[in-house]
């Protein structure tokens, strides 16, 4: 059992401040457009950024 608490410890140290910070965030706005990306097949790529108030922008992409 001791293992267990200290595995959820170890988690929720990691995961928390990100939550934390995450909830302060004021969603603005999402972001998407079709860029070159060298790291796929066809060499392009969708891109989302998701703009937020109080945060910096998160950019995720997918390819082609």
């Amino acid at each position: 059992m001791r293992i267990i608490d200290k595995l959820a410890d170890r988690l929720l140290e990691k995961v928390a401040p990100a939550v934390t910070a995450d909830a302060a965030c004021i969603y603005l706005s999402t972001e998407r457009f079709i860029a070159v990306d060298t790291r796929c097949s066809s060499q392009r790529a969708v891109w989302t950024v998701i703009h937020y108030d109080n945060c910096a922008p998160k950019a995720t992409s997918a390819c082609l």
